[in-house]
């Protein structure tokens, strides 16, 4: 009976693993659908299209970026955690959707356990700029002005919880200085009162105040990458401009739901990387100040643990309840 049972079990799973095979091999037979969780109109919006020129280059179906904004990312990875696991429903993902908003929200989805991690498309570090009347012009000064006039500095944000948010609380205690730490509902908001004069600083992704520092409007003064970033190349990083060991830096990815077979994930992976291994597709993305990845599954799994895990203590620090 025990020898019947366990042949049956060994049939199953071979009889499962050819039609994942199958299933793989005719991959992909129709359009394919990334959910964009963010509004359109930004650099996450800007990704998915390049991410979905590339598999459409590779695998030649249409693979349509769709949007479903609302509640920092959360509604639209929702909806793909709840997805056929047939690799026709993709998220764009972020360290955000996957490390920060579990310690923020009370969420119906794991990042471990109800998706397959395809990819990490790009790295996307920050930067602290000031306005240009700030007194301070170096990140030390920024630094000795903190601790000369604790909580005077006004430090605004893209909102509260956000990882620019746990990102600036990771620095100011590097840093030793307390800050008046000021929320927005998104980074426009942010940067029209930095223009104006009404805030002191923000801390912003590279992708989003690249322009304003080309255009000498604000001040930069240090990126959180452990290198330089290659459209900002005079900006120094936080151990060059005198605050050594401290790095914090955003991602964007793809994920599939769970269940997904590997094979599928794997022919996803495969074509960004051959897309994103382009010198053309490589400068646009330098250009853009992003950094290109194209990570396999494995070190992309890795990536979201170590990630949750880090996140999750500096959650634990500032007591952050999730809403």
């Amino acid at each position: 009976m025990i020898k019947n049972l366990k042949f049956l079990a060994a049939a199953c799973f071979a009889a499962l693993a050819a039609s994942q095979a199958a299933a793989a091999d005719n991959y992909p037979s129709k359009p394919i659908t990334i959910i964009l969780p963010y509004a359109t109109g930004g650099s996450a919006d800007m990704l998915a299209r390049f991410a979905a020129q590339a598999v459409q280059s590779e695998l030649g179906q249409p693979v349509i970026v769709e949007a479903k904004p609302g509640a920092g990312g959360v509604l639209g990875t929702e909806h793909v955690a709840r997805a056929e696991p047939d690799g026709y429903t993709l998220a764009l993902t972020a360290s955000g959707t996957m490390a920060v908003n579990p310690y923020v929200y009370k969420l119906r989805y794991k990042p471990l356990e109800d998706f397959k991690q395809i990819t990490v498309l790009v790295d996307l570090p920050f930067v602290v700029v000031t306005n240009n009347e700030f007194p301070a012009k170096t990140l030390q000064e920024f630094i000795d002005y903190g601790r000369k006039n604790p909580n005077k500095i006004t430090f605004g944000n893209a909102g509260l919880g956000t990882q620019q948010h746990l990102t600036q609380l990771m620095f100011a205690r590097a840093a030793g200085i307390q800050i008046n730490i000021v929320p927005y509902k998104g980074s426009s908001p942010a940067m029209n009162d930095l223009l104006g004069g009404h805030i002191d600083a923000v801390l912003d992704n590279t992708g989003v105040q690249t322009p304003f520092i080309k255009a000498g409007k604000v001040r930069p003064l240090f990126v959180t990458n452990p290198e330089r970033v290659a459209a900002l190349p005079d900006v120094p990083t936080g151990p060059q401009a005198g605050m050594p060991g401290f790095s914090a830096v955003a991602w964007f990815g793809l994920a599939a739901p769970k269940g997904t077979p590997d094979a599928i994930v794997d022919k996803i992976q495969q074509a960004i990387a051959k897309e994103f291994a382009k010198p053309e597709m490589q400068q646009r993305l330098l250009d853009l100040a992003m950094i290109p990845r194209a990570s396999s599954p494995a070190d992309t799994t890795a990536r979201v643990k170590t990630d949750l895990d880090a996140f999750g203590k500096i959650a634990k620090e500032v007591d952050l309840k999730p809403l």
